[in-house]
């Protein structure tokens, strides 16, 4: 396949198992904590991908710098970003924390300037950016809510999470020479699920647990599609392609969330959502062609 079809089937994948995560979520927290459910998922990941690495032989990390470099990863990428949006989504609506959260590939772009000096980021790339940002904009705009009090912190954690994410995006990129994209992604997530049980056990405890069948579903998604198959397909991916074009689908996401809505849950397709998504398309159009 021509590497560009393969590049954007890959990124097509992605944004359709990263926006229909929301769904699984959703479903899975009606009966199961936050933190807990978080560490069920890393947990099943980890699993999933631990088979996976020793069916493909790779070589068990040994040294400790390595480890300590997987803590740090997971707790950048997974529990970091992850217990912020989880925190605050408590206090604001869920187009606010989007069009929040969509400022990653922002972050991406300022961070390349030091961190991948290989990247140019020029004015066209973030004029792309831009344009894609005010396509969340015009999809979100009639659900922006800001009540004051907690809602100023949760939008500050909120605004907090895409930028520990497009840091770890540039640590995984850099990464990728030293680190198979599985390898990558199975040691992270074995400490992260560790320290998700753990805030669990301190913040969660006493809370109603029930494991339903919708719960348990939820999880195997989450764990092996929207973690395990997901990651590593984007830091494989993110060896050979730029990390301000992979952050963009931060902006696919949060419309193909509202489509999945409409499938499952038979919530509304509205014009503004058509024209935001057109103008989304437009800007990483403006970005792929820099």
């Amino acid at each position: 396949m021509n590497k560009t079809y393969r590049t954007w089937l890959i990124i097509v994948i992605l944004s359709l198992i990263w926006s229909s995560t929301w769904l699984a979520i959703k479903i899975g927290l009606e009966n199961i904590p936050p933190f807990l459910g978080a560490a069920w998922r890393f947990l099943i990941a980890f699993i999933f991908l631990a088979l996976y690495a020793w069916k493909l032989k790779l070589p068990f990390e040994k040294k400790i710098k390595d480890h300590l470099f997987f803590i740090v990863f997971g707790f950048i990428i997974f529990t970091g970003s992850y217990s912020l949006v989880y925190w605050g989504q408590q206090y604001i609506s869920s187009g606010l924390s989007s069009i929040l959260f969509s400022i990653m590939p922002f972050y991406v772009a300022v961070m390349s300037i030091k961190m991948l000096p290989s990247e140019k980021i020029t004015l066209k790339k973030m004029a792309g950016i831009t344009v894609g940002f005010i396509g969340i904009i015009v999809i979100f705009k009639d659900q922006l809510e800001f009540s004051g009090g907690m809602a100023f912190w949760g939008m500050a954690a909120i605004s907090l999470s895409p930028g520990l994410s497009a840091f770890a995006t540039i640590l995984g990129k850099k990464a990728r020479d030293r680190f198979h994209s599985v390898t990558l992604n199975t040691y992270p997530l074995f400490y992260t699920s560790i320290t998700f049980f753990a805030m669990h056990f301190i913040f969660e405890s006493g809370m109603p647990v029930s494991y339903n069948w919708s719960a348990v579903i939820s999880f195997l998604y989450l764990g092996i599609f929207g973690t395990a198959v997901a990651f590593v397909l984007y830091f494989w991916l993110l060896k050979t392609t730029s990390a301000v074009l992979m952050s963009l689908i931060t902006f696919i996401t949060p419309p193909l969330a509202l489509i999945w809505g409409w499938m499952v849950l038979d919530e509304k397709i509205t014009m503004q959502l058509i024209i935001g998504m057109l103008i989304i398309f437009s800007g990483i159009a403006i970005v792929k062609k820099n």
